[in-house]
C-alpha cells in the first residue's frame, strides 16, 4: 500500500517544476527565434543588396548608359523584396562623364530600420546596410 502512495504522490509534485521550467526557458527561446529571424532576413537584404549593385555596375559600364539608367536597375533588384526607399549612389555622380577605361563604382544605402520585421529589437551600431560594387567602364572601340 505504501507503494501505491508515493507513486500517486511525485507525479503531482513534478507537473508543477515543469511548469515554471517552461516558464522560464519560454521567453528565452523565444527570444532567440526572434533573433534569429531577424539576423536572417538583414542577411537576405544585404546579398540582394550587393547583388542589385553588380547589376547596376553591369548597367553602368556599358557606353550608353545613364544614371537614370543604372538606378533603374538597381531599384527592379531591390523591389523583389519590396525595398523601395534605398539610396543609390555613383561614382563618378555622372555615368555619362566616365572615360572608358574608368572605374565605376555602384552603392546601395538601405536603412536598417525599415527592415525589421520586429521594431526596435536590435540596436545596429550603424544605422545603414551599405553594398557596393566596382567594376571598369567598357569602350566603343
Amino acid at each position: 500500500m505504501s507503494k501505491t502512495r508515493h507513486q500517486s504522490i511525485r507525479p503531482s509534485r513534478r507537473r508543477g517544476t515543469s511548469a515554471v521550467e517552461f516558464a522560464l526557458i519560454a521567453p528565452l527561446m523565444m527570444g532567440f527565434t526572434f533573433a534569429l529571424v531577424e539576423i536572417s532576413r538583414l542577411n537576405l537584404v544585404k546579398q540582394t543588396a550587393t547583388h542589385a549593385t553588380r547589376e547596376g555596375a553591369r548597367v553602368a559600364v556599358r557606353p550608353t548608359a545613364t544614371n537614370d539608367d543604372v538606378t533603374a536597375r538597381v531599384n527592379d533588384e531591390l523591389a523583389v523584396l519590396g525595398i523601395s526607399d534605398a539610396t543609390v549612389e555613383l561614382k563618378p555622380s555622372h555615368i555619362a562623364d566616365a572615360e572608358p577605361g574608368a572605374m565605376v563604382t555602384v552603392r546601395v544605402r538601405v536603412n536598417t530600420a525599415s527592415l525589421s520585421w520586429v521594431p526596435q529589437f536590435f540596436n545596429f551600431s550603424s544605422p545603414d546596410l551599405v553594398a557596393e560594387a566596382t567594376m571598369r567602364r567598357e569602350s566603343t572601340n
